[in-house]
Parts: structure tokens; sequence; C-alpha cells
């Protein structure tokens, strides 16, 4: 079974944000700070997923830039061009 590492942290957070997330929490029927632990695990695992999804690989990237320079500007004798082109 895997183990999952908790952070536990206090955290300051002003009247009005913390009236409006306790009446969200309530219209969810959550405690408060379940409701604060979801929204916070929600926006990292948004944040993962944005990162990991970016291409690193300059082969790649090498590509889209070609892909995306205006038709006057491309080598219309460019294969990679034209095989990105034609999907």
């Amino acid at each position: 079974m895997d183990t999952i590492t908790l952070k536990r942290k206090l955290i300051d957070i002003k009247a009005p944000v913390f009236e409006t997330l306790s009446l969200q929490a309530r219209r969810e029927g959550v405690s408060l700070k379940k409701y604060i632990e979801t929204l916070l695990e929600r926006d990292a695992e948004q944040h993962r997923a944005e990162r990991s999804a970016r291409v690193k690989d300059p082969r790649i990237l090498g590509l889209v830039g070609i892909a995306r320079r205006s038709a006057t500007e491309a080598d219309p004798e460019d294969e990679r061009l034209q095989y990105i082109l034609s999907k």
C-alpha cells in the first residue's frame, strides 16, 4: 500500500475570503477544512498536468516553429513543413 506524506501548514486567510469559503463549503455539504484541501489539491493537479503537457523535445519544438510561420515565410520545399501541413 502506498503511503502519502501529509504536510501541515498554518495559513492566514482574510476575513472576506474565509466567509466566502465557509459559505461554499456549507453549500457543498463538507467541512471548511475539507473544502479548502480539495480546492488546493485540484489546483495543484491542474498545474502538474500543465507542466507535464509541455513539449521539451527540441526536434518537436522545431517542427512547431515551422508550422507557425506564415506561408510566405515558409520554404515550400521544406519536407517537414509539408508533412505537418498534410495531417
